[in-house]
């Protein structure tokens, strides 16, 4: 079977389609989703491609808000569809390819310079909330399918392409679902991830809560936040060490393992210790190490505070560097590219559930160069470079192809 080179035509449908996707509000919160209408029209595209496509709602799944990895079970579920579609033999091995549809809210809307649902392209930057957390993906699975069926060539293997929902708020819901729905895999692409790494695993971790027992207005004691950072910082640099395993040195979190988020959610303003984990780490010496890192920061005003962490943890993972669909994703990034790609691991991301408890070992990729500050995922006036996000989409591309010819 041969390789479609991926030519100008490609590219303009998928950046007219990636700029479309940023027009629909598709945002999670911690009381709900909106993913409905951009999971619908994902599913109208893939099934004009020739795909077999299957959506269901969380209610639809039995045992879902049950599950032990449910989290908060009481948020709003209705009208938040996975769009599933395959192509290829029904009964042969398959390759998962996903990414997730939904995107934080708007964080800072009054700082924002452009609308963040505007979906223009720039000065060569795609515009827009979730341009790269995660909608350069949802088109990119599109662009795949398109390859797929230019093909003209039965498919010997199986490709399953999936559109999640509820990555942003809901730890691994999104992918218990993929889960629980019975979604069988040789391994999986995640199309969620950042600089062109390939990333092999993520780390675990969930965040503390501080909550103020009494407030003046909205604001937190600023005094508290600084003893607080300086806490964080001062433990994140004693943890960083324990990142120096093999694939865990070059972690983007290596030295900031420990951070302080001044947060607001429904029960009001609190501060936010969010913290990452390694493979082996127990949490209850975690937790004791935390409190006693706050303890020490605010000594007897820590009686202003309830503590509290979140429910559901995110799990350590870690995939075989060796495995064919990872072989192929780095050669795909080499060919593209034309440099090896770092293979290393990302920070908290869902990709445990698939690996950890469905058995389909996956591996995560994404082209965002910008990772924090102004233009960054997560952050105000959030932009990707349109050859940046056509890069990755190309790579994805050809990944898959590579894995459909061994």
């Amino acid at each position: 079977m041969g390789m479609i080179t991926l030519d100008e035509k490609y590219k303009a449908t998928y950046l007219e389609e990636l700029c479309e996707f940023i027009r629909v509000p598709s945002r999670s919160t911690p009381e709900g989703g909106e993913e409905g209408p951009l999971q619908r029209l994902v599913a109208r595209r893939m099934k004009d491609l020739g795909a077999r496509v299957r959506t269901f709602d969380p209610a639809d799944i039995p045992g879902f808000l049950t599950h032990p990895l449910c989290s908060q079970p009481d948020r709003q579920y209705a009208d938040r569809p996975t769009v599933l579609a395959e192509t290829g033999p029904p009964d042969a091995s398959a390759l998962l390819v996903l990414a997730h549809s939904d995107t934080v809210p708007i964080a800072k809307p009054e700082e924002w310079s452009f609308d963040p649902f505007c979906g223009e392209i720039r000065d060569g930057n795609v515009l827009g909330l979730g341009v790269s957390d995660d909608k350069w993906g949802t088109a990119a699975l599109l662009t795949i399918l398109r390859v797929l069926k230019d093909l003209n060539t039965p498919l010997r293997k199986r490709i399953i392409l999936a559109s999640t929902v509820d990555e942003e708020n809901g730890v691994g819901n999104g992918l218990l679902l993929l889960t629980l729905a019975g979604v069988k895999a040789e391994g999986a692409i995640y199309l969620d991830g950042y600089q062109m790494n390939v990333l092999i695993g993520n780390l675990g971790g969930t965040f503390l809560l501080l909550r103020p027992r009494s407030l003046a207005g909205e604001k937190l004691n600023a005094r508290h936040a600084e003893l607080l950072r300086e806490g964080c910082r001062q433990l994140s640099g004693r943890r960083a060490g324990l990142f120096d395993g093999t694939f865990y040195k070059d972690n983007a979190v290596r030295g900031s393992s420990i951070n302080l988020i001044e947060w607001k959610d429904a029960k009001g303003p609190c501060f936010n210790i969010n913290f990452y984990t390694l493979p082996g780490e127990d949490k209850k010496d975690i937790c004791a190490e935390l409190e006693m890192m706050v303890k020490e920061a605010l000594g007897e005003e820590l009686r202003d505070y309830e503590l509290d962490y979140r429910k559901i943890w995110f799990e350590p993972a870690l995939i075989s560097p060796d495995l064919p669909h990872v072989q192929c994703l780095a050669a795909a990034a080499e060919a593209v590219l034309n440099t090896k790609p770092v293979i290393t691991t990302i920070s908290k991301q869902d990709a445990f559930v698939l690996t950890n408890h469905a058995g389909i070992p996956t591996v995560s990729f994404g082209p965002a160069s910008r990772v924090a500050g102004k233009g960054a995922f997560h952050n105000v006036d959030e932009c990707l470079a349109a050859e940046e996000a056509w890069t990755g989409c190309k790579i994805a591309c050809q990944a898959v192809q590579k894995w459909l010819e061994i």
